[in-house]
Parts: C-alpha cells; structure tokens; sequence
C-alpha cells in the first residue's frame, strides 16, 4: 500500500511497510503538471501480463510492485497487492513513466483528492 501526498504543484508517492521492499523504492515524486489522467481500474490493476520487471516483484494473482517495460520504451510503475484498491495514474510523455498502479488505503478519497488537486472532478 502508498499514501499520497500532495505538496504543492508535486504528488508525492510513499510505499509503506513489505512496499518499500518489494519495489525497491521508497517514495516516487510526479509532477501534477505530468499528470494526464487519474481513475479507478481494478481490471487494468488484475492484468495478469505486467511486462518485463527490471528491477521488479512479480507474484501473479498475489503482488506486483516495481518498474515494468512492456511494449513502449517507458516503464510502468507497480505496487498492488489487492486490486480492487488501486488506481491508475497515467502520465505526461514527458514524465518519466506511462502510467503508475498503485493500492492505496481509500482509493476513492484519494481519486477524488488527486482530481481536485488537478483541477477536475470525478
């Protein structure tokens, strides 16, 4: 599980607990301005095919958490347990991901504080 942080213009990602291990890194800062497109997607969190992990956790059906390339040259960034609990952020081509998947503890309090943080609305 992640919590989010908002601190200004810059969202702030920070794996918590068996997290902070499995995807080798403990916190990931966005840019809002990176930020294309926030929203619920439990199917797009059950992907069973994540890509290549490098360097990456993946247990299918149990965990995934790190950076993944699949087809395009930028990464994806993992760290679901339970799907149903994460969101999908998608970035900025500029950004240095395509799109980070993360569970966190009230997916739609923090879907619609991240909007609000955008300047949209759910």
């Amino acid at each position: 599980m992640v919590d989010l942080h908002i601190d200004g213009e810059l969202l702030r990602i920070e794996m918590r607990g068996h997290h902070k291990l499995w995807a080798l890194k403990s916190t990931l800062s966005v840019p809002l301005s990176d930020i294309r497109e926030v929203r619920r997607d439990p199917e797009r969190a059950r992907r069973f095919w994540k890509g290549f992990g490098l360097p990456a956790t993946h247990a299918p059906g149990v965990y995934s958490a790190g950076t993944f390339y699949e087809s395009d040259l930028r990464p994806d960034f993992w760290s679901v347990r339970d799907p149903d609990k994460a969101l999908v952020i998608q970035c900025a081509l500029e950004a240095a991901y395509d799109e980070i998947i993360v569970e966190v503890e009230d997916p739609a309090a923090d879907l619609e504080r991240l909007l609000e943080a955008l300047g949209r609305r759910a």
